[in-house]
């Protein structure tokens, strides 16, 4: 059996909650400089609702840190380390509007994933 979640959203959202409080942000505050509702966020560091990768670089833009860095502990055992290393380096050294254009690339196929064969 395929284990369709990757994602550990509760080791996420606890995460995103230690650093906001290590930069002794809100939640409130946090949510404004993300434009989110504090209600969401709210969810999303309870690991209650998942946050869209765009949301998610926001997160890392705003607390400083690399994606990896934000999901290192909440990726499934079931994912590769070779296969993050791999995702990792695709965005190594790509310009904000590289990585604009990757994401949305992603999306799309992610999106269309079952047509494209």
């Amino acid at each position: 059996m395929v284990n369709d979640k990757i994602v550990n959203y509760k080791a996420l959202g606890k995460r995103i909650q230690q650093r906001r409080q290590e930069l002794g942000l809100s939640q409130q505050a946090t949510s404004e400089k993300l434009d989110l509702s504090t209600s969401f966020f709210s969810r999303v560091e309870r690991g209650e609702k998942v946050a869209s990768l765009e949301t998610l670089i926001k997160i890392a833009n705003v607390f400083e840190f690399s994606l990896d860095f934000l999901l290192q502990d909440s990726l499934d055992k079931t994912v590769s380390d070779d296969l993050q290393i791999e995702v990792a380096q695709i965005f190594t050294d790509k310009t904000p509007e590289q990585t604009k254009r990757l994401m949305d690339w992603l999306k799309m196929l992610s999106e269309n994933i079952d047509r494209l064969g």
